[in-house]
């Protein structure tokens, strides 16, 4: 809550009234998110990293995916492991960050949906805002998590994310899937696959390079047939969006995505392993309202 301190200074300077909540368990912000929209707030501010912002948009919506008032807005100020999304909303610092929340101005987001089979193999659902990842991006989310508290605080994001990624591909194998992307059917060998409302994840990581926040799309990146040591030569390009050159890797758009595979393939979203495949996602088209 260090950054929080000074951002907080800076609000009240602007003659911007809050009330704030520190929470200490996951899953709070999304509580905390849902019971202020019903009593009538109508700006909701994640002071944290990606998991943070991802529990008060899941906050925003019921749990049918229904915004609870689509006139209230969402603001970040961002801090944290990953912090991705501030770089596909273009909030190049702090600076930025305090001006979007103290500005009137908000825009139209997309989310997405995204139905899977939990931990315990039951069937569950979530609102994403960012990326979800399956297969190897779920295994790496699960190791930097699992890493949070062991790891100097020197340790970035980015570096944290890349360690976690050769680690991860210690296990790494390519298996059969089923893609249906829209109307069309695809079958691959893969063990990495991003559907993308935002261009980066990982720590900066650039995985849909051609990815908008509100075109009412998907960017789905696949690979097929790619091999552990074509993922760690990717690696260095990946931060830069130049891993979409290579022939195993190919990119469409879609509204709707479904994967089935013949073992599951762990499921990221938003920076968090929530669970395994089969799956299906959509897009919710302009379904939140961004400060800034």
């Amino acid at each position: 809550m260090g950054a929080w301190a000074g951002v907080r200074k800076e609000l009240a300077a602007a003659n911007v009234e809050f009330d704030e909540h520190c929470t200490s368990r996951s899953g709070e912000a999304t509580e905390v998110t849902r019971e202020a929209l019903s009593n009538g707030v109508t700006r909701i501010v994640a002071v944290g990293g990606d998991g943070t912002l991802s529990e008060v948009v899941n906050g925003y919506f019921d749990g049918c995916g229904r915004a609870i008032n689509n006139a209230a807005s969402i603001g970040l100020m961002p801090s944290g492991t990953g912090s991705d999304f501030r770089r596909s909303l273009g909030l190049a610092g702090r600076r930025e960050s305090v001006q979007a929340l103290i500005n009137s101005e908000t825009r139209l987001l997309d989310a997405g949906w995204a139905e899977f089979q939990d931990h315990n193999g039951e069937s569950a659902a979530r609102t994403f805002i960012n990326v979800a990842s399956f297969g190897l991006g779920g295994d790496v989310s699960a190791l930097v998590n699992r890493w949070r508290e062991r790891l100097p605080r020197f340790i970035n994001g980015s570096a944290r994310f890349a360690a976690a990624a050769i680690a991860a591909l210690g296990r790494y194998k390519n298996i059969a899937v089923s893609l249906k992307v829209d109307d069309r059917e695809i079958k691959i060998n893969s063990n990495l696959i991003v559907a993308a409302n935002g261009r980066f994840a990982g720590g900066g990581m650039m995985l849909a390079p051609h990815a908008e926040l509100d075109d009412g799309l998907f960017d789905v990146i696949v690979t097929d047939g790619a091999t552990r040591w074509d993922v760690i030569k990717e690696l260095p390009r990946i931060f830069r969006g130049r891993h979409l050159q290579n022939p195993k890797v190919g990119e469409m758009r879609a509204r709707e995505l479904s994967i089935s595979s013949d073992e599951p393939m762990a499921i990221d979203l938003d920076g968090e392993m929530v669970g395994h495949t089969p799956a299906r996602l959509k897009v919710l088209p302009g379904a939140v309202r961004f400060m800034g």
